[in-house]
């Protein structure tokens, strides 16, 4: 139950850095509250490769949820 309220591990630069520009830019749009249909529409990809990129985000970032990706991301200073 601890570790409930430890402080989060921050990202190291290794997670940081493979996140690619793609990723990044959905992460973004994420943060802004888009859904993956929006965000597949903003950027003229279909919403399952919308889903997919986050599947990579969420394994790079070691992150449970997109609230949880988003919120590391600030954490780190890859999104402001």
């Amino acid at each position: 139950m601890d570790d409930i309220f430890r402080s989060p591990r921050p990202l190291s630069l290794g997670q940081i850095d493979n996140l690619s520009h793609r990723e990044v830019q959905i992460l973004t749009l994420v943060a802004e509250g888009k859904t993956n249909k929006q965000i597949g529409a903003h950027l003229y990809l279909s919403a399952a490769t919308i889903h997919s990129h986050l599947k990579n985000v969420f394994r790079k970032l070691d992150a449970n949820d997109r609230a949880h990706a988003v919120a590391k991301a600030f954490r780190a200073g890859v999104l402001q």
